[in-house]
């Protein structure tokens, strides 16, 4: 009988088979569905981190606008509302976005580059934010806001007012919101309103000097400057010799005008 060949008779008795090597068919195909699963993953969080840097470009514009109207155009405008409706298109849930989108909406409606019938749209991105983050007390702040100034909707505004409280009683948004909506419908408010605004003085006037100047500018605007200089040194004895001095200085001195 022949020789067995020796490459037959010598094989490496460290020689692994191919299926060790390189997987059986079952390993290979549950590596399949992992790969893909990780490719999602890095591609939803590639999708956050865009939608964070559009967002961040959306949100200070209206810093800008906030603090220097004159900032405020058509240009700026349009960009800003580029880049919000790309950060809400990469992350829908976002409320934040939703809420910044909102308000450059509004931005818009106030400069004339948007009607008043475009704006509606406005209050279902208020209704998701707040939907999404219930307890938020900007949002409902913000949200009364446009219902009492853009809407005229003053009753459902101060429901709205009245859930910041709740969420967020010392929060600088509920005391503005409030006096914000309050004064722009002086006129057409019940005695309870009326209270209810006056009241958001208080908080506004003892938080930092940005508030207090803004809560000075809101009531100096509406021409009830003398008023809350009245209400707040009939209030005296709730504020500290410092903030006397401030109100009695800025709110009590003269009008602004």
């Amino acid at each position: 009988m022949p020789a067995e060949p020796t490459s037959r008779r010598r094989r490496s008795k460290t020689a692994l088979p191919a299926s060790a090597l390189y997987g059986n068919g079952s390993s290979r195909l549950l590596a399949i569905p992992a790969l893909v699963l990780a490719g999602l993953l890095c591609w939803h969080v590639f999708n956050v981190g865009m939608a964070s840097a559009w967002y961040f470009k959306a949100s200070n514009y209206v810093d800008l606008w906030i603090k220097n109207e004159k900032l405020f155009t058509e240009h700026s405008w349009q960009d800003a509302t580029a880049a919000i409706y790309k950060a809400v298109e990469l992350h829908p849930t976002h409320p934040h976005y939703l809420l910044v989108k909102a308000k450059i909406n509004e931005w818009g409606w106030y400069g004339g580059l948007m009607t008043s019938q475009q704006l509606e749209q406005t209050e279902n991105y208020y209704r998701r934010a707040i939907a999404m983050r219930p307890t938020w007390p900007n949002a409902y702040a913000d949200y009364a806001y446009y219902l009492g100034v853009t809407q005229f909707r003053v009753t459902e505004a101060f429901a709205q007012l009245a859930n910041a409280r709740q969420y967020g009683p010392f929060q600088p948004e509920s005391s503005l919101r409030q006096l914000s909506v309050g004064f722009a419908n002086w006129a057409h408010l019940n005695p309870a309103q009326k209270t209810q605004t006056l009241k958001a003085l208080k908080p506004a006037v003892s938080a930092d000097m940005r508030v207090f100047n803004q809560a000075l500018a809101l009531a100096n605007n509406a021409g009830l400057q003398r008023l809350a200089c009245t209400y707040l040194k009939a209030s005296k004895d709730e504020f500290t010799e410092l903030q006397q001095t401030q109100i009695q200085s800025r709110f009590c001195l003269k009008p602004l005008r």
